[in-house]
């Protein structure tokens, strides 16, 4: 028997072809030009941002789209942009804790955030007051149980200030002949 025939034959198990890896390269190009657009669009209604960038970057995000579609086949999907716009958020293990619930009212109150701006870049009052009614609910909702943490911090407190101290035994006085005997003792 010959070496080769002992040898456990080898398949690639990864095929990473070129075509694949171009279309990739494509798509985090179009993902990274509609983040920075939308981005640079937050900040521009916000008062700050970079609003001469604008159309280059709406350029930017056409032609990286269109360069998916020779890439893939197809254009990017609503999905596909939805997803890539959509905030990210931290996942929430104990929603039963104060700092979860934090976290909740602030995503409520930033989604309230931006239906009010969107909402009054179109002059859409209904919806304009449907996210600030959003936004003030969650505060108030945090109001509340930051209220109720301290009413039961407070009573905790009370509740260890109104406990007796533990009752200590007196000390035993020395008889005045063992102090007599302890002094001659030392001296």
């Amino acid at each position: 028997m010959s070496d080769d025939e002992d040898r456990p034959k080898l398949t690639v198990v990864a095929d990473n072809p070129q075509p694949k890896r171009d279309e990739r390269y494509a798509q985090q190009q179009f993902e990274r030009a509609l983040l920075q657009l939308a981005a640079n669009i937050i900040r521009v209604v916000r008062g700050a941002g970079k609003p001469y960038e604008v159309i280059l970057q709406c350029n930017e995000v056409v032609n990286t789209a269109i360069e998916v579609r020779d890439k893939a086949g197809n254009m990017p999907s609503d999905a596909t942009v939805a997803n890539i716009l959509m905030l990210g958020h931290e996942e929430i293990h104990d929603y039963d804790s104060l700092w979860s619930e934090r976290k909740i009212a602030m995503r409520r109150m930033v989604s309230g955030a931006l239906r009010v701006a969107a909402s009054s870049l179109l002059q859409q009052q209904l919806q304009v007051q449907h996210g600030q009614r959003e936004m003030d609910e969650a505060f108030d909702y945090l109001r509340y149980r930051y209220a109720e943490e301290q009413k039961k911090r407070e009573a905790e407190a009370r509740a260890a200030r109104a406990k007796p101290a533990p009752s200590r035994k007196p000390a035993k006085r020395k008889s005045a002949a063992k102090r007599k005997k302890m002094e001659s003792t030392s001296l």
